[in-house]
């Protein structure tokens, strides 16, 4: 039963896109809504400065709005947004709010067993993936003043042709050193590591920049950032990637595929991509395996201890 309601809590926070973490002095009320971390907008905004040193964070207080503004400098550009709770909007998205979810939210890099659900956890998920149309959003201004990405001619010029891994991704400039450092690490693993070499002998195709929204959700998908890849091994290993294809397809119960049946990259090298700033979608309950996104200031987060 403790596992279970472990594994029921733990679900909650990956259905708004993440999960817990380790600092005694974060947060000291319990909170109800799992899209909480406790964390101030003081406490947020050192985490971005951290995560993103090359661009300016800017708190100042707004007495007109009675809110936190936030001013994002960066590609000699400045952008401000207001707090709202952690959802960081423009002044006209404001009285949007409630349609948004926080940008800095919980995430743990573990994927969830469905050998482990319990029917409530699987009914969760099926009303969760079937609401994605109507439901909140998550929150992406923050990003366009990061990465210069608030429209698509701004963006465009900022996507280089990056190496990857013996292949060329259209991905934004910003991820250039990183993806450096990933291929590196993973070609050194693949030295030792006999499944990192067969992914790398089996890898098809890296995918990145596509301006789109994401299926079924009215935002854009991080790829129209630049910051997103997909990695896909040939015929897929015969296995399943990615929720959406199972659903459209008529499996009403595609949270319920074992893991054995879904393809994944080695631990390894999700282990290499997570190091270096990048979540992984296998972690999420509407789970997507062949998706990175780079997102260093959620792992960063995940260090405070929420409660």
């Amino acid at each position: 039963m403790k596992k279970q309601k472990a594994i029921f809590y733990i679900l909650l926070c990956w259905l708004i896109f993440s999960a817990p973490a380790q600092n005694p002095e974060i947060g000291k009320q319990k909170n109800t809504d799992w899209s909480e971390t406790g964390l101030s907008v003081q406490q947020e905004l050192q985490i971005f400065k951290k995560c993103y040193p090359d661009v300016s964070f800017e708190l100042s207080w707004d007495e007109k709005v009675a809110d936190w503004k936030i001013t994002v400098g960066n590609y000699n550009k400045l952008q401000s947004y207001y707090w709202c709770d952690g959802k960081y909007l423009p002044y006209d998205e404001i009285k949007n709010k409630d349609k948004y979810w926080r940008v800095i939210s919980r995430y743990e890099n573990r994927v969830l067993d469905p050998a482990d659900f319990t029917p409530e956890m699987t009914e969760r998920i099926r009303e969760f993936s079937s609401s994605r149309k109507t439901g909140r959003v998550s929150s992406k201004f923050i990003f366009c003043g990061i990465y210069d990405d608030l429209t698509r001619l701004s963006t465009e010029q900022h996507i280089k042709q990056i190496p990857f891994l013996g292949r060329t991704v259209n991905a934004h400039e910003y991820l250039k050193p990183k993806l450096a450092r990933v291929e590196k690490r993973i070609l050194a693993a693949s030295q030792k590591n006999p499944e990192v070499q067969k992914f790398l002998d089996e890898l098809y195709s890296t995918e990145s920049y596509n301006w789109r929204e994401i299926r079924d959700v009215n935002t854009r998908s991080f790829h129209s950032y630049g910051i997103a890849i997909d990695i896909l091994p040939k015929m897929w290993g015969k296995k399943i990637v990615y929720w959406g294809f199972e659903k459209n397809n008529g499996n009403k119960d595609w949270m319920l595929i074992p893991l054995s049946k879904r393809w994944m990259p080695p631990k390894a090298v999700v282990d290499i991509f997570y190091d270096e700033g990048f979540i992984w979608g296998g972690t999420w309950a509407v789970w997507d395996n062949m998706h990175f996104e780079y997102h260093p200031e959620l792992i960063e987060a995940s260090k405070y201890q929420y409660r």
